[in-house]
């Protein structure tokens, strides 16, 4: 791999100008008469807004003090002042292969979402409202704890800009920082004689002696039964997106991305079935890159047929081909951030002069948000069979436990997934499983472990956030149930929540309403109460992919999304309801009613918690919603639950289902 970054920085030299190693700078300038940076006011952070920072002995004895030392000593080295370690990987993945996890290896925190900075004296962590409470408990006293969504607390580059100096260099691997992020703190450190450098050698993995190795498994062809479109379809839609926009070139590098457009499917990643590799589509052809081992004649079987094939070659010969196929190509489309999908890297984004080049969202982005009709029937029966394993399990609570049987959040997650693996084209778990008791549901992302996990009882509420794998649909319900007798407080917030959600899933709308202009209906019953969260409403869902799917926040129909409103207090609870939607047309009542009015139908049919819910609060049609949706659930799952012969669960279900009285 690096006699071709060697090459790769040759042709770079060559062919384009400045070279990678660094990003020119502006001519001094007086901070103070900027209106960005050190003239911003933000809070200074220090150890001492940690909670589990109690002493100077706890700062020196921080199990992440020797890789520290390493790394500032091979930064003292390389002229580095200052090195970003994201949490990300080449190809800007969300949920990451062990081997990717570098920022978990140096901090020991595990959450999804973060970046860590490492100056030649201090270090710091930046992390969202879902994970404040677990990065605190997570990371030792070594790091400063920067929460992001806080009033006062410093972006990145605010906080390089105060800790650095003039001409102070600041480093990132190239191959994993996303063209965009480079770009931004690049533009705003240079205002400070701040420079970005390039190194292409990642200075973490130099020093990590037990990495794990990747897999080498052979790749699994998504059937089209279950895929109901062809590559070959895929791509034919691609190419005339790009061929409207004159462009000959498109280079796609989200894993997620790739693995939908070849209906193709791996084990790189944990939960998400994506693997390592590179695809480059031009008008009349396309390369994947793959790891050699990996390239199989089943696999170039899948990728022929007569009438378009995919050259499939091995995954490092992508930087000779990026630099060549850009230069011969006319106009080269890079893919830039729509929501959680980053874009691509800085290090290919440097491989297109900018006259050649066209930055914007990935095509693929909005084709495979929208699923086709058998995508859509995929994901509704897989979401009947998953409910079958989420109610089995709180039935088997609910007998369980009055009689003695000891339950702990360990038990419920591995449990959960054992009745899953009994449902029909399970293929394991869509991220590891959020089972929170009382006070550890005040954590958002909260995930049990040995050292961790409670003993659950009737005490407190119980929080499942959890999915399953299956070949036709990728699932992400969240439930909040309770064993014993809930407090009014809880009631009341849960009740909030359900209000929430019936009335987001009762909303009438335009075709092209967006997320942003819907977000308010889904928190309404939260902000009556003086309460919020800090987390999103929502997110897209893959097909038998990332459970995490990014989406342009448009709405259409056979989009699939979450809904999810949640309420956390510190130190005593939290809840969450979660259920998949699927955008679907209104159906016509009136003869001059518009066509294009759309709605969205929960495909999540799992009962909710009546012991947590205060109906006195709810409006009539409130109720007449849930009437109605508890119906579908016992006809649509209980059928189920029938043909499988699982008829004790079936009256449980009948007795969770039974209808409220709306007057």
């Amino acid at each position: 791999m690096s006699w071709l970054l060697f090459l790769l920085l040759i042709v770079l030299d060559f062919y384009y100008s400045p070279v990678l190693a660094t990003v020119s700078v502006s001519p001094i300038i007086d901070p103070r008469n900027l209106n960005i940076g050190k003239s911003e006011k933000f809070n200074r952070i220090s150890l001492s807004d940690r909670e589990s920072c109690c002493s100077f002995q706890d700062l020196i004895n921080g199990p992440s003090s020797a890789n520290l030392d390493k790394l500032r000593s091979i930064m003292a080295q390389r002229n580095v002042s200052a090195y970003i370690i994201s949490n990300s990987d080449d190809h800007q993945s969300e949920y990451l292969a062990t081997a990717d996890r570098r920022l978990a290896f140096l901090t020991g925190f595990t959450g999804s979402n973060a970046e860590a900075v490492v100056t030649l004296q201090k270090a710091a962590l930046w992390t969202d409202s879902r994970y404040h409470i677990q990065a605190d408990s997570q990371i030792d006293c070594n790091w400063l704890l920067m929460k992001d969504g806080n009033d006062g607390t410093p972006t990145i580059e605010q906080w390089l800009a105060a800790e650095l100096k003039p001409l102070d260099n600041v480093s990132a691997d190239p191959r994993i920082l996303s063209a965009g992020e480079w770009k931004r703190l690049s533009s705003y450190l240079a205002h400070y004689q701040i420079n970005m450098l390039g190194l292409t050698d990642n200075l973490v993995d130099i020093f990590w002696e037990d990495r794990p190795a990747r897999s080498n498994s052979s790749l699994i062809i998504h059937d089209i039964r279950f895929a109901g479109e062809s590559w070959q379809s895929k791509l034919a839609r691609i190419r005339g997106i790009m061929s409207s926009l004159y462009i000959d070139t498109l280079i796609v590098t989200a894993l997620d991305e790739i693995a939908w457009a070849l209906n193709l499917r791996g084990d790189d990643i944990p939960y998400t079935p994506v693997f390592r590799s590179y695809l480059i589509i031009n008008n009349s052809s396309a390369t994947l890159y793959l790891p050699f081992e990996r390239i199989t004649p089943e696999l170039r079987s899948h990728l022929y047929s007569a009438d378009d094939n995919v050259l499939v070659v091995p995954y490092e010969r992508v930087w000779y081909d990026l630099a060549l196929k850009t230069k011969l190509s006319y106009r080269v489309w890079l893919p830039s951030r729509m929501g959680s999908s980053k874009g691509v890297s800085y290090l290919i984004y440097l491989l297109v002069p900018e006259e050649k080049l066209y930055y914007a969202p990935s095509p693929i982005i909005n084709l495979r948000a929208i699923k086709n009709d058998v995508e859509a029937q995929g994901m509704q029966n897989a979401h009947i069979r998953d409910a079958i394993a989420i109610c089995y399990l709180w039935a088997l609570m609910e007998e369980g436990m009055p009689i003695g049987e000891k339950w702990d959040e360990l038990k419920v997650a591995k449990v959960l997934e054992r009745l899953r693996l009994q449902q029909d084209l399970n293929r394991g778990p869509s991220f590891a499983s959020i089972i929170a008791f009382g006070s550890n549901a005040a954590l958002p992302h909260y995930i049990p472990t040995p050292s961790t996990t409670r003993k659950i009882d009737d005490s407190n509420v119980l929080m499942i956030d959890s999915g399953g794998q299956y070949l036709d649909g990728t699932i992400d319900t969240t439930r909040t149930i309770h064993f014993g007798k809930p407090t009014e407080f809880q009631k009341v917030v849960y009740t909030a929540l359900l209000k929430g959600c019936i009335d987001m899933a009762s909303i009438h709308f335009p075709r092209g309403s967006t997320y942003q202009q819907m977000d308010i209906i889904i928190r309404r019953p939260l902000y009556e109460l003086g309460l919020d969260y800090g987390h999103g409403s929502g997110h897209g869902v893959g097909f038998h992919l990332a459970v995490h799917e990014g989406f342009n926040y448009t709405y259409d129909v056979n989009f699939f999304g979450t809904h999810e409103p949640g309420y956390y207090q510190a130190d005593e609870f939290g809840m969450r309801l979660e259920n998949v939607v699927q955008v679907v047309e209104v159906e016509n009542h009136l003869p001059n009613q518009r066509k294009n009015f759309l709605t969205f139908k929960p495909i999540t049919l799992v009962p909710y918690e009546t012991k947590l819910i205060d109906f006195k609060q709810m409006e009539k049609r409130q109720i007449r919603w849930l009437n109605a949706y508890n119906k579908r659930i016992r006809d649509e799952v209980g059928e189920e639950m029938i043909r499988q012969g699982r008829h004790k669960l079936y009256k449980w279900l009948v007795q969770k289902t039974d209808p409220v009285c709306s007057d």
